[in-house]
């Protein structure tokens, strides 16, 4: 009943109006020759032949907004194509993990992409799908390898990170702060001493902050076999290099005391970015230590530090 009517009003309108529309703007030449069953209703209730197919042209959407479809479908076309464009930014990888889960089950330098709103912003990392499930994302590892780096390092190539990534490297502070704000990320360290012993520290929650709180460091929920090192020590330190000193000790300058840059306090239960002795025994505190296993005064053979999301 409410389209009878509807038409009913729309009829009237076309009887009111001067001149009948004309061809080029309503074609519906089919209604004229093969009249429907509505338009025949119509016209013998009392209304004119002419005025029906005209009214009937005027209220018909597929002639009037042929050019309005084909935008439409244009426009789908675009947003089709914007939409997988958009699947494949996203969906690539923003550290090891996203690697692992995608079935990259191998171990080595990758491409990432950490920043949100950056697609095309990669770096380079290294990967290892060796340990304890795999997906960690490498940022720090000290070997025994004949070339060795020197850890004893200036604020910026802290920041920025130095060395080789498939030997001693530190990844750098700036990429650090990024990939532990994206997702909760949890943190593994691995340790080698000169014996063959090898222990390891798990935290379930790391962060390291932006650069304005000098890259504050939040660990915690300790397990492992090496002692907690590292968090109840360390936890809620800033950043020291030798020439930039925020650590919590009046006395002296922590950095160029033990000679390294790390998250020191006033000083250290370890120091994994210190000197590295070719012996492992050093009474200077210098070395790369982990007080809760070897103590302060015995430099390790191999340290390694790497991350992976907590989820």
């Amino acid at each position: 009943m409410h389209f009878f009517v509807v038409l009913s009003m729309v009829v009237t309108m076309a009887q009111a109006s001067s001149a009948p529309p004309t061809t080029e703007e309503n074609s519906c030449s089919g209604l004229k020759d093969d009249r429907s069953l509505l338009s025949t209703l119509l016209t013998i209730t009392g209304y004119s032949d002419t005025c029906v197919a005209a009214a009937l042209d005027f209220c018909s959407i597929d002639q009037k907004n042929s050019s309005y479809r084909s935008f439409m479908e244009e426009a789908k076309e675009v947003v089709q194509q914007v939409s997988v464009a958009v699947n494949k930014w996203e969906s690539r990888p923003r550290h090891c993990k996203d690697l692992l889960d995608s079935g990259d089950s191998g171990s080595g330098l990758r491409q990432v992409y950490p920043y949100p709103g950056q697609p095309h912003h990669r770096v380079t990392v290294f990967c290892d799908h060796t340990v304890d499930g795999g997906g960690w994302t490498v940022f720090q590892r000290r070997t025994s390898d004949a070339v060795r780096q020197d850890f004893y390092r200036t604020w910026i190539e802290y920041r920025l990170g130095f060395g080789d990534l498939e030997g001693e490297f530190w990844l750098g502070l700036d990429l650090l702060h990024q990939l532990t704000s994206t997702t909760l990320q949890q943190l593994r360290i691995d340790l080698h001493d000169y014996e063959g012993e090898h222990r390891w520290a798990k935290y379930g929650f790391f962060h390291v902050g932006a650069p304005e709180t000098k890259f504050r460091l939040k660990v915690g929920s300790y397990s492992g076999d090496a002692g907690d090192s590292l968090a109840a020590k360390h936890n809620g330190m800033r950043f020291s290099t030798r020439d930039d000193d925020n650590d919590k000790n009046n006395e002296w300058h922590c950095a160029q005391r033990r000679r390294g840059g790390y998250w020191y306090n006033a000083c250290y239960d370890s120091n994994l970015n210190g000197y590295q002795y070719v012996g492992h025994d050093t009474d200077d505190h210098r070395g790369i230590a982990w007080r809760h296993w070897r103590g302060t005064t015995y430099s390790l053979k191999a340290a390694s530090m790497m991350m992976r999301p907590a989820f």
